[in-house]
């Protein structure tokens, strides 16, 4: 059973991932403290919750996971936003294209 069907018309609808439990959104510094702390706690190297989007990009690229792809994932309008800001020398592509030459 959902929150949603719980609270009914109290509902808000925000369209939203993160929202408190009658639906209205949370404030945006409350997952990232929450993150900071669950990262501490499990003893994970500190990345800030906006990180992981980071990460998520320069993992599924550099694993050759085709830049279309991962700019339709992201939710980027267009393919070179995705470029200028995630497609850098990684070394697995350095070392792919001296294995090439």
């Amino acid at each position: 059973m959902s929150k949603k069907s719980i609270v009914g018309d109290f509902w808000h609808e925000s369209n939203r991932l993160f929202v408190q439990d009658d639906g209205k959104p949370i404030h945006p510094s409350t997952i990232s403290k929450w993150f900071e702390k669950f990262i501490k706690q499990i003893g994970l190297p500190v990345i800030n919750f906006h990180g992981l989007r980071h990460t998520n990009a320069t993992l599924l690229i550099g694993q050759q996971v085709d830049v279309a792809t991962v700019s339709a994932r992201l939710g980027h309008a267009q393919i070179t936003t995705t470029y200028n800001f995630y497609v850098h020398p990684l070394k697995s592509h350095d070392k792919k294209a001296g294995n090439v030459l």
